[in-house]
């Protein structure tokens, strides 16, 4: 069987098996938070919907882009943040109450916001035709995000006994699956790295390199703590491009600049794991969540103080 026949059942499999490695270990307190305090929420919406295309637009036009260089990263840009950046963020020990709760928001959201941002900045390539997928998204959202995330937490209200076990081998299933998916793809051979020159991918790399260095600062500034700042991060670094790349065919069709649109969806989608390692390794290992700067963790409550002799 071909690589892209397994394709797209590999890759749902991966979302499915995440969202229910990460809900065998979360209850519903663990959201009750986000809506106690829902700066943090706020915070990552801004960034994520606001601001990744202000930096995004920064590069179009202070490096000058060409239209198919620049919708494609502009279409980069205005997708929200894929699921995998929530296995990240459990990975990493951040917030990932708040990371699946940006994505959530984000993925229905971007139903309104990319076409609008679309619209805004690439109006005049965009066609009269031009439809977006809601109904996709909607199904995605429930089949692969909510549905196996509500499982998996009962299945730990359930059997709270086994609910670690459980958990454990998700997560390991996931990530076999995520090498697997990047094998494949690697070797599927869909995208050539200089297949246009260096300037290209380093454009795009750099983009990335942007993003995991920026929005880090920003949160900090905000004055988010450190498993706030990693979910956020990590959400706006790794983002769903897959959204994106159904959007390919409305631009350029039959032209070479439509090569250059998937081409950059491509390309951001094989590095962009690489821009969220140092924020995972930063936080897992105790060091922050932002580069160069000392950690801010979340106060933890005060415990019951020692009954008095």
């Amino acid at each position: 069987m071909l690589w892209r026949d397994l394709e797209p059942v590999l890759v749902p499999a991966q979302l499915v098996f995440a969202m229910l490695g990460m809900g065998a270990t979360m209850t519903l307190g663990d959201f009750r938070g986000i809506v106690k305090d829902p700066r943090g929420l706020g915070i990552g919406l801004v960034l994520q919907v606001v601001c990744v295309p202000l930096i995004a637009l920064a590069f179009i036009h202070g490096l000058g882009l060409e239209k198919g260089w620049a919708v494609g990263l502009l279409l980069v840009s205005v997708v929200p943040g894929g699921a995998f950046s929530n296995l990240l963020t459990f990975l990493s020990k951040g917030n990932v109450a708040l990371s699946i709760s940006i994505t959530t928001l984000t993925t229905l959201g971007c139903i309104l916001t990319v076409p609008l941002a679309l619209r805004f900045a690439a109006g005049t390539f965009l066609p009269s035709d031009f439809a977006f997928p809601v109904a996709r998204i909607v199904r995605e959202i429930f089949g692969y995000l909510l549905a196996p995330l509500a499982l998996g937490m009962v299945v730990r209200r359930v059997a709270p006994g086994r609910a670690a076990r459980f958990s454990t081998w998700c997560i390991r299933a996931s990530l076999a699956l995520i090498l697997a998916i990047s094998v494949g793809s690697v070797g599927s051979g869909r995208i050539r790295v200089i297949a246009y020159g260096w300037q290209p991918p380093l454009v795009i790399f750099l983009f990335g390199v942007a993003l995991a260095l920026l929005i880090p600062q920003l949160s900090r500034m905000l004055g988010r703590y450190d498993e706030d700042t990693v979910a956020i991060g990590l959400e706006v670094t790794v983002r769903n491009v897959g959204l994106g790349l159904l959007l390919v065919h409305f631009f350029f069709p039959g032209q070479e600049a439509q090569g250059h649109v998937l081409y950059s969806g491509l390309f951001y989608a094989g590095v962009s794991p690489f821009f969220a390692l140092p924020l995972l390794f930063l936080h897992r290992l105790g060091r922050g969540a932002v580069p160069f700067r000392k950690p801010h963790p979340r106060p933890q409550p005060a415990s019951s103080s020692a009954s008095s002799a």
